[in-house]
């Protein structure tokens, strides 16, 4: 059986998974704009949900290879006056994100199926979204910052686009504030390659890894300019301002994608180019970093805490987890990087289902406002079982997956003697609950049954199923994926 797996395995490989990756849903992307104008306009959804279920079915392929500690890395030539090539690389640090990535960007994309489907130009709305997943895969995959930072744009572009004219409120306003800080971000991203660039005459991962080994006095400078930009995507306060807005607003779907999987490219920024290439700086940075952590645990945590608006509750909620992924991978310990990075996944599969049931209360209950629901639990039954799963997760609650992230995180933070910053981390985790357990009693259990409302359709109701049952085989058995982490530490 595992001569099978290898012998699939390297057949895939043959196949250029990665570029493929890449090129499948950005090469389709005009296509499906073109099948929503010309046919009707749920063509183009199910064409772009079947070419983007292809990234995901390689992602679960190429496990066996990154699982056995092998790298996949895929090479064309590119610009050779200016020493570039067009690399791809699924190395051990990448591969969570890249599988994360994946999967919820099918599983939202099939989730658009019914619950955009009321909504105009949606041949472009899957254009853009094809487009917005392309990026991220991008990013998580580069191997020079060039290429990375011509990623991390392509990100930004599609989603203004689909959170200023498919969100809801004052959608362009909430667009361009999103634009805004997050391009401001980007510049100063770009800014730290450049002055990378100027000094060491090189912009490849592997190159600058061997030359800055050393330290240098300037990294400390350098690490700044990036960090802003890392700390701007993953909204890490005080420049966390546009979260709350873009991902309340934007159309549910994409909500799944910004909130799930997209801040999390923040966090691969830092612990690739700054936790990865600048010792010496990130080791200096502390002291700073350490404290906004905690600072964004309790900062979203309260914010969540007094919101009645069913997405703002799930926006700053993701703020406050970002403390705890950036406080894992900043304690110096192995066991606390181990958590930060497992954090991701697990954050991102039970925000993902959150926000998807948030989507389906607000589709069959016509209502966000939790003050103005209640009695959901009865005719919502699916719905209010996975906003659980997904709430309890998060909130650490074992056997669920978030528990073991967590647990590693603060036991991270107590080996590396950090003891009055983790015990806030912890404290931090009641807000957490508190703040789930009064959605889900506000929304589900206060009032009369309703009885005129309907669980959502089975194509809303199948990508949530997935993610609740990913979420529960994640807390039973964790060394899946915690062992590719472990490997990616041990590089670090």
């Amino acid at each position: 059986m595992v001569g099978r797996w290898l012998e699939v395995n390297m057949e895939i490989q043959t196949l250029s998974p990665l570029i493929l990756s890449i090129a499948l849903p950005l090469g389709f992307s005009p296509i499906v704009a073109l099948f929503g104008r010309l046919l009707h306009p749920r063509s183009a959804g199910v064409f772009a949900t079947s070419i983007l279920f292809f990234p995901m079915l390689f992602g679960f392929l190429l496990y066996p290879a990154i699982n056995s500690g092998a790298v996949v890395e895929e090479r064309l030539s590119w610009i050779p006056e200016l020493g570039l090539t067009f690399t791809l690389r699924l190395d051990q640090l990448s591969y969570p994100f890249y599988l994360l990535i994946t999967l919820v960007g099918f599983l939202s994309t099939f989730y658009s199926l019914r619950y955009m489907e009321h909504e105009k130009g949606l041949g472009s709305y899957y254009s853009l979204t094809m487009m917005f997943i392309t990026g991220m895969i991008g990013v998580v995959l580069s191997t020079n910052l060039f290429l990375f930072y011509i990623f991390w744009e392509l990100m930004l572009i599609p989603s203004y686009f689909l959170i200023a004219y498919w969100g809801t409120g004052n959608a362009r306003i909430i667009g361009f504030k999103y634009f805004a800080m997050t391009h401001v971000g980007a510049i100063s991203l770009l800014a730290g390659i450049v002055w990378l660039n100027s000094l060491y005459g090189s912009v490849e991962l592997d190159v600058l890894r061997l030359i800055l080994e050393g330290g240098s006095p300037a990294m400390l400078g350098i690490a700044t300019l990036i960090f802003i930009g890392a700390a701007v995507k993953m909204a890490l306060f005080p420049l966390h301002t546009w979260l709350p807005d873009a991902h309340a607003e934007a159309p549910t779907p994409i909500s799944v994608l910004l909130s799930g999987v997209m801040i999390k490219t923040g966090v691969y920024a830092y612990a690739r180019i700054i936790g990865g290439l600048m010792p010496a700086a990130f080791q200096q940075a502390l002291p700073v970093v350490l404290p906004l952590s905690v600072v964004t645990v309790f900062w979203g945590g309260m914010m969540a805490l007094v919101q009645t608006d069913i997405k703002r509750i799930l926006a700053y909620s993701s703020i406050s987890q970002i403390g705890y992924m950036v406080f894992g991978l900043s304690v110096q310990s192995s066991i606390g990087l181990t958590g930060g990075l497992l954090h991701v996944v697990t954050h991102g599969l039970a925000k993902s289902l959150l926000f998807m049931a948030a989507g389906s209360i607000m589709h069959s209950a016509g209502e966000r406002d939790i003050t103005k629901l209640g009695g959901l639990m009865r005719p919502m039954w699916f719905t209010a079982s996975v906003f659980l799963i997904g709430g309890l997760s998060i909130a650490g609650t074992p056997p669920l997956a978030g528990f073991f992230s967590e647990w590693m995180i603060f036991a991270g933070g107590f080996q590396a003697n950090i003891m009055s910053y983790t015990i806030l981390a912890i404290l931090g985790t009641a807000l957490t609950l508190g703040y789930y357990l009064k959605a889900f009693m506000y929304i589900f259990t206060r009032g009369e049954p309703r009885a005129a409302i309907k669980e959502s359709p089975i194509s809303m109701a199948a990508p949530m199923a997935i993610l609740a049952v990913v979420i529960i085989l994640a807390g039973i058995t964790t060394p899946p994926i915690t062992g590719i982490i472990n490997m990616a530490v041990a590089k670090q």
